[in-house]
């Protein structure tokens, strides 16, 4: 009887051990499908207010005890979200809005009954002089926590990461946290 090789065990073992990993990982199905969709239309349209001539009206995108989290800041429920970005004013209010398109990459989302987590990479892009080229303005990641509330998704916890300049207060981690759980 011939013996196997320790190299081809080893490599056996991996390819079961990636097999049980990539199984144990929610896949997309058809019954996932259309609650995945509807969350990338919920992020996409959340970072789309950035790009309007009125500025941004975030919040309603939030649960009532939805948290935003931008480095070393928590902001809480949806009445403070939404005081936080109307907070933010135009450096020159007698100058048209500088135009932000923030591309919204690499969706992974896990969709588990009415809950889901998303992870993706932005990169706003700032058009600060339409004869110029565009800027990239800032690049991170964020990490999501989505629930379903009257058939509507809605963010239960937004972390942004940026990786690009920190300025949020915190340099960014060196790798992103995992959801609990």
């Amino acid at each position: 009887m011939r013996k196997a090789s320790p190299v081809l065990l080893g490599a056996a073992a991996l390819a079961l051990a990636l097999t049980a990993e990539q199984s144990a990982q929610a896949k997309t199905t058809a019954a996932t499908m259309l609650d995945r969709l509807q969350i990338e239309d919920l992020v996409i349209e959340y970072y789309s207010q950035l790009g309007g001539e009125k500025g941004p009206d975030f919040g309603n995108e939030y649960t009532e005890d939805g948290v935003l989290v931008l480095g070393t800041r928590e902001v809480k429920g949806r009445a403070a979200i939404k005081a936080l970005y109307a907070g933010i004013k135009p450096a020159d209010p007698s100058k048209p809005r500088v135009r932000m398109n923030v591309l919204v990459n690499n969706p992974r989302i896990t969709v588990t009954g009415n809950t889901a987590h998303g992870e993706f990479i932005y990169t706003g892009v700032m058009v600060p002089d339409p004869a110029k080229a565009p800027e990239v303005h800032e690049q991170g990641r964020e990490i999501d926590e989505f629930v379903k509330v009257n058939g509507e998704w809605k963010i239960k916890r937004r972390q942004i990461i940026n990786d690009a300049n920190a300025g949020f207060g915190a340099p960014p981690p060196a790798v992103a946290p995992k959801p609990a759980g």
